[in-house]
């Protein structure tokens, strides 16, 4: 009795499993085709192959495709330029205004030399004295005083040679004068002659030297005198 019900339980629990496992397999499978059926492939690949197709060249064949379409004067330039830096002229000096006007006066002086014929020596008024003191020429030069803001050239009278012109320069004004006739010119500066100042101005030979040494001059004149026959006699 017994093992009849036994017999007849197994057999509706085996009934039961396998209706239970028929409904679960046709329900999920059903469903995951329905579900899963629908879903959109994975755009990964197709990213993928986008972005590859979009991928720019490789940049060694940009750079030789560059190199390859420089004109060759481009880069020959870089050596062009440092030859015309090498030989590119210096500037030349600029010269200030104060400069040019101290060489005007004797740009003139020059000029005027040089159309006479003869040279142009040149003698500055330094403080109280002329510099230098005893000027060596030939008849036809010039000699031109400068520096003068408060002087003067005054030959002195019987001190220069026989049938030469004597001068007097304006005070504070630059001065020049050709000298023609051969002998020893003695000079002073007007207000500075208490002070020793006047010069000396020998024209080729000294013919007049006897005549000054027989001069009675004594002062500041008489050492210009002196002064005067001293260099004639060292000629």
């Amino acid at each position: 009795m017994y093992k009849k019900n036994a017999i007849t339980v197994a057999v509706i629990l085996a009934i039961v499993a396998a209706l239970v496992v028929f409904l679960v397999t046709s329900v999920f499978v059903d469903d995951s085709e329905e579900r899963y059926g629908q879903v959109p492939a994975p755009q990964s690949e197709t990213i993928t192959e986008q972005e590859t197709a979009a991928a720019p060249e490789a940049p060694a064949a940009v750079e030789e495709d560059s190199a390859s379409a420089m004109p060759e004067n481009d880069m020959a330039a870089p050596a062009e330029q440092a030859d015309e830096m090498e030989t590119a002229p210096e500037p030349e000096p600029t010269v200030s205004d104060e400069q040019m006007e101290q060489a005007q006066p004797q740009a003139e002086d020059q000029a005027s030399a040089d159309a006479e014929g003869g040279e142009i020596h040149i003698v500055k008024a330094v403080g109280l004295k002329y510099d230098p003191l005893v000027v060596k020429i030939q008849p036809g030069d010039t000699v031109a005083w400068e520096n003068m803001p408060t002087h003067d050239t005054n030959s002195l009278e019987g001190l220069i040679p026989e049938g030469a012109e004597a001068w007097h320069s304006p005070l504070g004004e630059n001065y020049q004068r050709t000298f023609t006739v051969e002998g020893i010119y003695v000079y002073k500066c007007t207000p500075h002659i208490g002070a020793g100042m006047g010069g000396v101005i020998i024209v080729g030979n000294p013919v007049n030297l006897e005549a000054i040494k027989a001069k009675d001059v004594s002062g500041a004149e008489g050492r210009l005198v002196r002064k005067a026959i001293a260099a004639a006699e060292e000629m």
